[in-house]
């Protein structure tokens, strides 16, 4: 299991199409190049997504904006990516995942340049909804290759993913810093992200195989007992809860902690998209998570990290206004959230489901988390607004990490499945 988990479907036609392939795809490095390739794509969505936070207060200057309404462009994205993620599963049961692919980089790159020529603050709503539909018709497609191309280290692929989003986010916004000081606009960054996205859709286009992408593998090593066969038994419920309250809290963070810094703290766009850039770098680290909950009980590990983000995100919104602290805590923050509690519960909530209801978890997964953060800047701004930054960042990012560590207790351990070993029996095309 791994960050950014989305379940993985195959048809009846899909079967007959690839039973008809001739079996050797590609050999190793060819495989490795492309897949490589297509991390370059995804890393642009990573870089789209972080820059436009730190952006945000030329843009709220520019079009008059309230923080509330700046808050909700910032992570409006996350509601097309929530609304899209079951969509773009079912789209990959009847196109060809290099097309989806190459569909949702071209959508979100679009989308991109797109939010620049916005008239006001609804086309702008839809340019940046638009760009998570991009995001997540991408995503899905992405992680379904990593899935099938390398069977025997399906793990390290789909981290790879994560790594690959990590190098845009550490690039994105201080690039994008970069651009708009050269070119005097918030809008350089935005075409230039796009089209570096269009430019990397038409590479993928031309340098990756469909054979290489279409390839279907099975590897039936171990199977899952016990587990609910139900959303509405106690463990997958509590985790749906606590999901969602991650993705109040995390894009809480990712759509707002760049403006508090440069607003509240009197930080330049340079030093916010350094601290920011940092919290991105930790997901690095993202198999941890994964690693945790399959090593240890769920129920410990969550509540733990729970606590440790709360720890975080008091030290970010009531610490000093210094740079280094705001560095060092950015990147715990990132380390705990992205690298740890969002693998940790995708995993969690797999678990938490019968080995037959896995996809219908992560789907569960999936929605819980991006619909309420698509609203996450909103709520952040509104606290703002009534109580202050610092009050706004102990309320929704320590506050309801806190809640999320008490819900944790109430998970029962026995109810989670369990991993028993079977006959191996492997298959690839």
């Amino acid at each position: 299991m791994s960050h950014n988990h989305i379940p993985v479907t195959e048809s009846r036609a899909d079967k007959a199409r690839t039973a008809e392939r001739a079996p050797t795809v590609t050999g190793p490095r060819a495989s490795v190049l492309m897949f490589l390739l297509i991390l370059v794509a995804y890393s642009v969505n990573a870089m789209d997504r972080m820059v436009f936070p730190v952006l945000l207060p030329e843009v709220r200057l520019e079009y008059g904006f309230g923080l509330p309404e700046a808050g909700l462009q910032s992570t409006l994205f996350a509601l097309g990516m929530g609304l899209t993620g079951i969509p773009a599963g079912i789209a990959l049961r009847r196109w060809s995942r290099k097309n989806v692919l190459i569909l949702g980089t071209i959508l979100f790159s679009a989308a991109t340049v797109l939010t620049v020529m916005s008239f006001g603050f609804w086309d702008m709503v839809a340019w940046r909804v638009l760009s998570g539909v991009g995001e997540a018709l991408q995503l899905v497609a992405i992680l379904t290759i990593a899935s099938h191309a390398f069977p025997r280290r399906r793990g390290v692929a789909i981290g790879s993913v994560n790594v690959a989003f990590a190098t845009g986010s550490l690039i994105g916004p201080n690039l994008g810093v970069l651009l708009h000081e050269q070119f005097d606009t918030w809008r350089a960054p935005m075409i230039a992200f796009g089209v570096i996205g269009i430019i990397a859709a038409l590479l993928v286009w031309v340098g990756v195989r469909s054979r290489f992408t279409e390839q279907r593998s099975s590897t039936e090593i171990a199977h899952h007992i016990g587990g609910s066969t139900t959303f509405l038994s106690r463990n997958p419920l509590i985790l749906g809860m606590i999901t969602i309250l991650f993705g109040l809290i995390d894009f809480g963070y990712i759509g707002m902690y760049a403006s508090f810094t440069i607003e509240h703290l009197g930080f330049s766009s340079a030093e916010a998209a350094f601290a920011v850039g940092l919290s991105g770098l930790a997901a690095f680290a993202s198999p941890l998570g994964g690693l945790l909950i399959d090593r240890f009980n769920p129920k410990r590990v969550i509540f733990v990290l729970s606590i440790a983000q709360a720890v975080c995100g008091a030290a970010l919104f009531a610490g000093p206004a210094d740079l280094a602290w705001h560095a060092t805590w950015s990147f715990f923050f990132g380390l705990v959230a992205s690298s740890g509690i969002y693998v940790g519960l995708a995993t969690a909530l797999v678990k938490s489901m019968s080995e037959d209801h896995s996809s219908r978890a992560s789907g569960l997964f999936t929605s819980c988390i991006y619909i309420p953060a698509g609203f996450a800047g909103l709520l952040f701004g509104t606290i703002v607004n009534t109580a202050g930054w610092n009050a706004a960042g102990l309320i929704q990012i320590a506050g309801l990490s806190v809640v999320s560590a008490v819900l944790a207790l109430v998970l029962r351990d026995a109810d989670f499945s369990r991993l028993v070993p079977t006959t191996v029996q492997r298959s690839e095309h």
